[in-house]
């Protein structure tokens, strides 16, 4: 795969990576709301949510539209290390350790968001 594929890809991901950290810190301030009980916190926060998530959604769409501009054996790579397979070579791997830092940030934000959704609605959680 050509360098200039690997470092738009990084490119997107560094994106994708911000948008993640954003929504991790508004999540946390959000918990501290509803620890709190301050609802109009709670909500402004909640509505503040979505913007790191409309960068994550334009990201992935810039992703997936590079993939059908590739030529199939490297949109079948890139897709592969976007799901977390290990570089093969040297290149490649500022584009891995990206994707690893993405899934251990959206790991937080996963345990973070469950632990608040189970708080705010109780029993009607999401995350049953």
């Amino acid at each position: 795969m050509e360098t200039t594929a690997l470092l738009d890809a990084h490119v997107q991901l560094k994106r994708v990576y911000t948008a993640l950290n954003e929504a991790l810190d508004l999540t946390r301030q959000l918990a501290d709301a509803v620890d709190r009980d301050d609802q109009v916190s709670a909500q402004m926060l909640i509505s503040m949510r979505q913007e790191p998530t409309d960068k994550l959604a334009g990201a992935q769409q810039a992703l997936a539209q590079q993939q059908l501009a590739l030529a199939p054996d490297d949109a079948k790579r890139l897709s592969a290390l976007l799901k977390g397979a290990a570089a093969e070579t040297g290149a490649e791997v500022p584009l891995a350790d990206q994707v690893g830092a993405n899934q251990r940030v959206l790991r937080q934000l996963v345990e973070l968001d469950r632990v608040v959704n189970r708080k705010l609605a109780r029993e009607k959680s999401v995350y049953q």
